[in-house]
């Protein structure tokens, strides 16, 4: 069940879209969950000058702590609207942070005490895969990232799970099973002669099992060609509402090296995808 859940909203320098945020409290609305909302207000760090620090530096430090202050009063107000407006069950809340890392590790922590984190992802930023890899790798949890021009609406007409048979995948699959049984169409994506997987391990009997939970799912093996498994994954999720998959990877001490297909999604990921490690 995923009935309690969080969304991570940095407050400064880049912020979810509207459209994005409406699109999580449409999400708990669809899964009937509690949404709770954590906005990282984090330190304006000090610019790097070779000049002496005087007053017109700091002056331009405070408008910019303001500025952050200001964007997640904001965002906690915006929030709240559109949590009355949608009548889901809601907190919002504004924690202070030192900085990016703690602003992650912020996140990792509350994420661990819910079911699932949705993530507003900001492409071709650093700091937002940081953060979306932080809580896939470190929180135990899944997490549902959603692109930043996400429309406001959720349904769950079409997913697609990427199946290789390992134990990410597995886990994503038995994350998002509240999700898969309330799809229309679920389909199964296996890349053909990605990995060796022995047959009862394959898509096809991935898809028994999930019939049996009352899933309506199909299975495919796709060829990838010329293309990289990130791009076959990709080009076979078209039209999808949201996408399953597993994150491999590992970490040392926030340095992450990521698997091919999980690096590609996580450049910029163009529709709603949950991630579990």
């Amino acid at each position: 069940m995923l009935k309690d859940i969080l969304l991570a909203l940095p407050a400064w320098p880049d912020t979810a879209t509207p459209a994005a945020v409406e699109k999580a409290a449409n999400i708990a609305n669809f899964l009937d969950s509690h949404l709770n909302c954590i906005i990282a207000e984090p330190r304006v760090p000090m610019p790097i000058s070779r000049r002496p620090y005087g007053p017109q530096l700091e002056k331009l430090l405070e408008e910019r702590q303001s500025e952050a202050r200001d964007s997640a009063i904001a965002q906690k107000t915006a929030f709240e609207e559109t949590a009355n407006r949608t009548g889901i069950l809601s907190t919002a809340r504004i924690i202070k942070v030192a900085d990016g890392n703690q602003m992650s590790d912020t996140f990792v922590e509350q994420a661990r005490l819910r079911d699932l984190t949705i993530m507003p992802f900001v492409a071709d930023n650093d700091a937002s895969r940081d953060m979306v890899q932080a809580l896939v790798f470190e929180s135990g949890r899944p997490v549902l990232v959603l692109p930043q021009d996400s429309q406001a609406g959720f349904r769950l007409d079409k997913v697609v799970i990427a199946w290789d048979g390992g134990r990410p995948a597995a886990r994503a699959v038995g994350d998002a099973l509240p999700l898969l049984q309330r799809a229309g169409d679920v389909r199964i994506v296996s890349i053909a002669h990605d990995k060796q997987m022995p047959d009862e391990a394959s898509g096809a009997e991935l898809a028994v099992s999930l019939a049996r939970n009352g899933v309506k799912v199909t299975f495919e093996e796709i060829e990838k060609g010329k293309r990289s498994v990130g791009e076959a994954l990709e080009e076979a999720s078209a039209g999808a509402d949201l996408v399953v998959m597993g994150a491999f990877g590992h970490s040392r001490i926030r340095d992450f090296f990521l698997g091919g297909a999980t690096l590609h999604t996580l450049r910029k990921p163009l529709r709603p995808t949950l991630l579990s490690h």
